[in-house]
């Protein structure tokens, strides 16, 4: 069945046994009625089979573990009526007397009640969908979005069952006939059903995501959770996303983007730096997936003016440098006589003076005076050597990206602390910081030289000092630091400013543009962007979570208010427009996406 066709078949089959016993006899004469009526029921039996066969599973396993759910809520409104109705109208085939066992008003007989439990069944199974194009494990997805309507239900249908037969036996005791008795107790029943529970959380989720737009995800809440949703933690008080107090902007690049920037060669005497920059640009290749020196890999890889060659037998120390054998083709000049081309390899090292010092290799006077200008300057700088001798120093640009500072200056006024964790130098790290609206003074707010792992040691250290962190860090290079935070912010870093960002198929940090979307089960927000993101992300949270509150709430409400009405006399389906309305009112409601 086509897409298109299988979401519109079941509503309208469900408004079709809703109205086909009114419109039939309106149309065709009285005699059409029990023909109708029939067909009416015949068409809800197969919606209920069809659309509401998975909550009827989920209802039945739930009952043999001896657990009241959403779903049993649900089933116990639409089985009800479609009983019922069966009952009563097969009565009414078999014998001519039997007739009379159906009222003569149609809101108080059986014959609608078939279309209102269809109805009910295509509402609480629309209302279940989050609308997400990726949401990985349906499954999972689902049964984290049921937590509080079963929840809930637990404390509703076992009251509303007994109300239900409570109010059927003081109707019948009264001298009410049974014809009537009976769906006054179903009435009960359908007032309670819980699609507005259903409802509740979904809503919420998709409100958030349209508050958040492309650049803010929020995960799909956890499976067993009493939170509302799964980035609240299991426990009951505030909410995780309000206790925050510090948000870690981990690694190379939170605050400057993925762009590549320009790289300054300042090359020793008689170095060809085309040369520094096509062997620096290929052992900067061989560092690690997630190595801070990726960042050096991309400015590298596009100041070179041409191919890369390939390096062998690279050996990345993490936080100092990384080495490798570059070997060239090179081809014979005018002066070599007509010689064949020669391979030409290289030991190459990318790193720190002090790593450089380790392998044997002084910095020459004139380089390191060039090296602390560049400090001075601001900007990250690597020695480049090979074949035992430095050869030149590298100063990289560490200026912010220009959304960094506004989205700073959002994060204190979200009431968090925003603290640098950066493996660049100090002096690249205070004024990258200074650049971006940070303390540069402030040691708790600028941490420098720091690799992964210490990025990680230092996340763990706030904690114990008894913040609330979060970390808003790229996964691919700090994956340990975002397990070590109270609150996981995945970042997918800006994309450059001519578009070829993280998703670019160009240069060594090459991979595919990630989907906003966190892994199901997971307690990760993602964001696209920067620290701007991470401000909407822990607003959006905190109001997401409210949201859901105040949605639970209204449907509790609506769910007192069904039984009200069925205990006053209200047909049921009259009474099933209060859950379905309910239920729709919550799913409708929302900010609109942002621009």
């Amino acid at each position: 069945m086509p897409p298109v066709l299988r979401a519109v078949a079941p509503p309208t089959a469900a408004l079709l046994a809703l109205l086909l016993p009114l419109a039939g006899p309106a149309l065709a004469g009285a005699a059409w009625a029990p023909p109708c009526a029939t067909a009416a029921l015949l068409v809800a039996l197969a919606v209920v089979a069809t659309t509401g066969r998975a909550g009827l599973r989920v209802a039945v396993r739930g009952l043999r573990e001896g657990t009241v759910t959403a779903e049993t809520g649900v089933a116990a409104a639409v089985l009800a009526a479609l009983g019922w109705s069966a009952a009563v109208l097969a009565v009414a085939a078999v014998s001519p007397a039997g007739a009379d066992a159906v009222p003569a008003d149609p809101l108080a007989g059986p014959v609608l009640l078939p279309g209102a439990a269809a109805v009910l069944t295509v509402v609480a199974a629309a209302v279940q969908r989050t609308g997400r194009p990726a949401d990985g494990d349906a499954d999972e997805v689902r049964a984290g979005l049921r937590t509080v309507a079963d929840r809930w239900s637990a404390l509703l249908t076992p009251p509303a069952a007994l109300a239900a037969v409570a109010v059927t036996a003081f109707a019948a005791g009264t001298g009410t006939p049974w014809p009537v008795a009976v769906p006054a107790g179903i009435a009960v029943l359908v007032g309670a059903c819980p699609v507005p529970l259903l409802a509740a959380l979904p809503a919420a989720l998709r409100a958030a995501d349209r508050a958040g737009g492309d650049a803010v995800r929020l995960p799909s809440p956890l499976p067993g959770r009493r939170e509302p949703v799964g980035w609240t933690g299991p426990a009951g008080g505030p909410g995780l996303v309000g206790r925050v107090d510090t948000v870690a902007l981990a690694g190379p690049d939170v605050l400057t983007g993925t762009g590549p920037g320009t790289v300054t060669v300042h090359a020793g005497r008689g170095e060809d730096p085309a040369l520094v920059l096509r062997l620096a640009a290929s052992v900067a290749a061989g560092a690690r997936p997630g190595s801070d020196l990726r960042v050096a890999a991309r400015a590298l890889a596009d100041a070179v003016d041409g191919p890369v060659p390939d390096v062998a037998e690279a050996d990345e120390h993490p936080g100092l440098g990384v080495s490798g054998l570059v070997a060239e083709l090179r081809e014979p000049g005018p002066g070599d006589g007509g010689a064949t081309a020669t391979v030409v390899a290289h030991a190459v090292l990318l790193g720190s003076p002090d790593w450089l010092a380790e392998h044997g290799i002084r910095v020459p006077p004139p380089l390191a005076v060039q090296r602390e200008r560049a400090v001075a300057e601001g900007r990250a700088v690597l020695v480049v050597a090979w074949d035992g001798c430095a050869r030149a120093v590298l100063a990289l640009p560490r200026a912010p990206h220009p959304a960094a500072r506004p989205g700073v200056a959002e994060l204190a006024a979200a009431g968090v602390a925003p603290v640098l964790l950066t493996p660049d130098d100090d002096g690249a790290a205070r004024a990258l910081a200074a650049a971006s609206g940070l303390d540069p003074a402030d040691p708790d707010a600028v941490r420098p030289g720091l690799d992964a792992a210490a990025r990680a040691a230092a996340v763990a250290g706030l904690r114990v000092r008894g913040r609330t962190v979060a970390v808003a860090a790229d996964p691919a290079t700090d994956g340990a630091a975002l397990a070590a935070a109270d609150l996981a912010v995945e970042l997918v870093p800006w994309p450059t400013d001519d578009g070829a960002g993280p998703g670019s198929a160009d240069g060594p940090d090459a991979r595919p543009d990630p989907v906003v979307v966190p892994a199901p089960g997971s307690e990760r927000i993602c964001a696209r962007g920067g620290p701007a993101e991470v401000a909407a992300a822990l607003l959006i949270a905190r109001r997401a979570r409210a949201q859901v509150r105040a949605h639970v709430r209204a449907a509790v409400v609506l769910a007192v208010a069904g039984v009200v009405l069925a205990v006053l006399g209200t047909p049921a389906v009259v009474v099933a427009a209060v859950p379905v309305l309910g239920a729709l009112g919550l799913a409708a409601r929302g900010p609109r996406r942002r621009s």
